[in-house]
């Protein structure tokens, strides 16, 4: 008697069948473990095939990337059900090649190839000859598996082809486009090594007693080089992955977060965190949850459903964790929201393109909505009133006397010398930019992405708009310019918002579309727009007619200074260049070893440069004569520069990293010689300075306004305006100078004096954040916030006695 071994799924279907009718098997049987061999030996070398592919990605096979067998037919990215352990979800090599001959080819520098049976998703980016590769999950909290790992992008093409051709060509469309990346070309790119932004936020040096929690960070931002198409959003979870370093104040001890690394992702934890306790506490619940993001991790606990306090636990596993066993909600809640406004406030700034990230948009709805959520739960503490004789007597006169304490409230007397603001009207803009808010003589002119709007400052009336697409726009005497990242430059008449020109230029390529007006009393109306790699273009804005081109030696962001005739260029490298704005032709050259990152300023006849990119290596002072392009004189400042030098009536101010909070220092710009120097009370960090004779003005993301001697440094008067852990931040913190009173934007817009910092008013009746803030000459204010809302605020009459 012969046995023959029967296939297991032919023995399952055998003993579950035992009384059907008997079957010939022996001629499927002879043939099953010939067929069952040769799948086994495709799978196999398939399997083989793609994980030498994912080797060369990711320099091994993620765990991620391990599920169930290869399904037998298909590509990868399919997973098969199975007890053995293989290749499960991994990216389409079809994406990926279609991305890297695009890549090769100089089209694309980004892509972006999600998985299809699970949330996770590969980032291409070219750099020179190399591409960088980032694998990483895509749920609402992402995980980085891989990140910016350098390889050969003629290697990785290579290794692309030999995947898909393991996995075999079954449509026309694989065989075309293995033939074109067999044949590609990789275009030649120089690797221009470009360094990341460094901005510091948050509370940098030991706060104040009274504050148990704080957060503190430096962000390094690599700027987006393609900007997204009109009307097109989407979500990229790798713009989320810069680097820098996040550190806690817990009750005065600095507790390091996230040493080096991707320092938004466990920002984003927390701020979930922070959504679950106030789930809890508006539902009356008690909460125990913890969360992580790589080695940070983040624990809330709160024991009883009446309870206001709260155990807080934040640390990493390298650093350690420290606990806040009995922490009020609100002191727990406001802290972490706070970071999460000022890095999102910095990532937004840096890379404008983040604007319309749609995972940043909604991170930065949901901190909008927490922070009104606790702010309201905050003021509506209720509270018992232990003496009921009075209450019952106040409850007794309450209808004699609420209607003059109403018309007390809304009359009341005002102080010789204060100052009233109304609203007069009020207007909603969608997608309203606050850097293209423009005061136009009598009316106001707003540009954002989709149009071109003109209203009147004194009622609010449209008085003209245009539809069509912008990125930027700058005025140019009576007309202003928008410009596109396709390159069409528009020229619209600011009377009648008629579009009097428009003139394509090549499409903007490494950094936002931008330009300046170099226009003047004496000087043809002429505008600088950014075009291409590396050019300007100078368009006549009476003709729309090109007058020049210049080109740099080298692709770069431009950074302009207009000191009469002259225009000021740099562009990241060694090189400032003095361009004659009525012919373009170079008038002289100024090189140095070190790059010129920062907008140059001017002092009479003296050019004043930084060399060295923003918080790195120390930086040094160049001053260079405008009449003849020699150096007067150089100065090493022996610190980083933060930010771009100012010229403030008289002196030279310049702002330098340090360890924690940084210095401001004030230097005569006639010989370099520093005058002062002082803790930097702001900034290094983003705040808004404008200078008088008798001051100077810092008003700093914090909500603090500083007066600053100009003569020593000293500090004249110091004013709280807003609350750093419960307001938010405006997108322009420069003070305004007008009628010989101090409007500075904060939570509010609040008008002092500037002599001693004492009110001049109350605080403007707005709930605007003023994001863009301009005032006329009647003392009118025009508060605009990002969201849409646009408001008009006048001096409304005030009764005074006269003696």
């Amino acid at each position: 008697m012969t046995v023959i071994p029967l296939h297991p799924s032919l023995r399952r279907i055998t003993r579950n069948e035992r009384r059907s009718q008997p079957t010939d098997l022996a001629p499927s049987l002879a043939s099953e473990p010939r067929h069952v061999a040769a799948l086994d030996e495709r799978s196999a070398r398939r399997s083989l095939a793609t994980r030498r592919w994912l080797e060369h990605l990711f320099g091994g096979v993620p765990d991620a990337l391990v599920g169930g067998p290869e399904a037998p037919h298909g590509e990868p990215g399919r997973r098969a059900a199975g007890p053995e352990r293989g290749l499960g979800d991994v990216p389409s090599p079809r994406e990926v090649l279609s991305s890297l001959v695009a890549m090769a080819e100089g089209t694309r520098r980004k892509a972006l190839v999600p998985c299809v049976g699970a949330p996770l998703e590969v980032a291409l980016l070219r750099r020179g000859a190399n591409v960088l590769v980032s694998l990483y999950h895509t749920e609402a909290a992402p995980d980085v598996i891989v990140l910016d790992r350098r390889v050969s992008l003629r290697g990785t093409l290579e290794a692309t082809i030999e995947a898909i051709e393991a996995w075999g060509i079954e449509e026309r469309a694989d065989a075309r486009l293995l033939e074109r990346a067999r044949r590609v070309v990789v275009t030649e790119e120089r690797d221009t090594g470009l360094s990341a932004i460094r901005q510091r936020g948050g509370v940098i040096e030991e706060p104040s007693e009274r504050e148990a929690l704080a957060f503190g960070f430096e962000a390094a931002v690599f700027p987006s080089q393609e900007l997204p198409r009109d009307g097109v959003s989407h979500a990229d979870v790798h713009a989320m992955l810069f680097g820098g370093q996040l550190w806690a104040w817990v009750r005065g001890r600095r507790i390091p977060l996230v040493p080096s690394g991707p320092i938004l992702l466990p920002v984003q934890r927390m701020v979930s965190a922070v959504s679950a306790l106030v789930a809890a506490w508006e539902g009356d619940r008690p909460l125990h949850v913890r969360l992580r993001s790589g080695s940070f991790a983040i624990g809330v606990r709160r024991e009883r459903r009446d309870a206001r306090e709260v155990a807080l636990t934040i640390g990493s596993e390298t650093e350690g964790a420290v606990t806040l066993p009995a922490l009020a909600i609100e002191d727990a809640c406001m802290p972490i929201l706070r970071v999460a406004t000022e890095l999102l406030r910095v990532l937004v700034a840096t890379d404008r393109a983040q604007g319309r990230n749609l995972r940043i948009t909604a991170l930065r709805e949901e901190v909008r909505r927490l922070r009104r959520v606790v702010r309201s739960r905050t003021r509506d503490v209720g509270f018992t009133n232990g003496d009921a004789d009075r209450l019952r007597e106040i409850a007794t006169d309450a209808e004699r006397l609420g209607a003059a304490r109403e018309r007390g409230r809304q009359a009341p007397e005002a102080p010789v010398g204060a100052l009233r603001f109304a609203t007069r009207w009020s207007a909603i803009v969608d997608g309203l930019d606050a850097t293209t808010t423009f005061f136009c003589g009598d009316r106001l002119v707003l540009s954002n992405e989709r149009r071109l709007v003109a209203l009147h400052r004194d009622d609010g009336q449209c008085l003209w708009q245009h539809v069509g697409r912008a990125q930027s726009a700058f005025l140019a005497e009576d007309a202003i310019v928008r410009l596109d990242v396709n390159g069409l430059v528009e020229i619209h008449d600011l009377e009648t918002g008629e579009l009097a020109h428009a003139v394509h230029l090549a499409p903007r390529v490494g950094g936002a579309p931008n330009g300046v007006f170099v226009g003047g009393p004496h000087l043809p109306p002429t505008a600088l727009v950014a075009e291409g790699r590396d050019r300007l273009a100078a368009i006549d804005v009476r003709t729309g007619e090109l007058r020049f081109r210049y080109t740099a030696r080298a692709p770069g962001t431009f950074r302009l200074r207009r000191s009469g005739r002259l225009v000021l260029i740099v562009n990241g490298d060694g090189l400032v260049d003095a361009l004659d704005v009525v012919s373009g032709e170079v008038l002289f050259r100024y090189a140095d070893s070190g790059k010129f990152c920062l907008t140059p300023t001017v002092h009479g006849m003296l050019a004043l440069a930084v060399a060295g990119e923003p918080g790195r290596a120390d930086a040094v002072l160049h001053a260079i004569d405008l009449s003849s392009g020699e150096r007067a004189y150089r100065v090493e400042l022996g610190a980083p520069i933060a930010t771009a030098p100012t010229m403030l009536d008289r002196a030279l101010v310049l702002a330098l990293a340090g360890q924690r909070r940084g210095t401001l220092a004030a230097l005569d710009p006639q010989t370099g010689e520093r005058a002062w120097a002082i803790s930097d009370p702001g900034v290094g960090s983003g705040a808004g300075v404008v200078s008088t004779e008798r001051a100077i003005f810092v008003n700093t993301p914090g909500g603090r306004l500083v007066a600053l001697d100009p003569a020593s440094g000293d500090v004249l008067f110091a004013r709280a305006l807003a609350n750093p852990s419960i307001d938010d931040v405006p997108r322009r913190l420069t003070p305004l100078v007008r009628g010989g009173a101090l409007f500075v934007p904060s939570a509010a817009v609040h008008v002092l004096r500037p002599s001693d910092g004492e009110p001049v008013g109350a605080a403007a009746p707005s709930e605007l954040v003023p994001d863009s803030l301009h005032v006329d000459e009647r003392g009118w204010m025009y508060v605009a916030e990002e969201s849409g809302h646009l408001a008009a605020l006048a001096p409304a009459p005030t009764l005074r006695l006269v003696r």
